[in-house]
């Protein structure tokens, strides 16, 4: 092959895919933003599909780490699970709080969140407590 004729292949970095992936979702056209790159649009549908297949990046979360606080105190005791008929009555007469999850993992240690938290990063906090064993 000549070397006039042959072209290297270029190498995209994650960062520089999902940006041009990002530019054909804001855009709605695919084949412009290709051509703007130098790319097929085939190639934008291919990364497109492996950047949705892919996990999301991990993600630090701020953790407070506190010595074991013995027996829990009637305001620490989980609510009742509500039932059916419960559940059908107006929701305004029902208390307002954030959402709170506690998990007890087997050594003991606790995982308390409150608010509006991915659960997949809570239980790959768990995963990762649980492995330090």
């Amino acid at each position: 092959m000549d070397d006039a004729t042959y072209a290297r292949r270029r190498r995209w970095s994650p960062q520089e895919k999902r940006a041009v992936v990002t530019e054909s979702l804001a855009s709605g056209n695919v084949i412009a933003t290709a051509k703007r790159h130098g790319i097929q649009a085939q190639q934008i549908y291919r990364w497109r599909e492996r950047l949705e297949a892919r996990p999301a990046p991990a993600v630090f979360l701020a953790v407070a780490v506190s010595s074991d606080p013995g027996p829990p105190s009637p305001a620490s005791v989980p609510a009742p699970v509500l039932d059916g008929a419960s559940r059908d009555r107006d929701s305004a007469s029902q208390l307002e709080r954030s959402p709170r999850v506690e998990i007890v993992l087997s050594a003991g240690r606790r995982i308390i969140v409150e608010g509006g938290v991915e659960i997949d990063a809570v239980l790959a906090l768990a995963r990762g407590l649980e492995a330090l064993r």
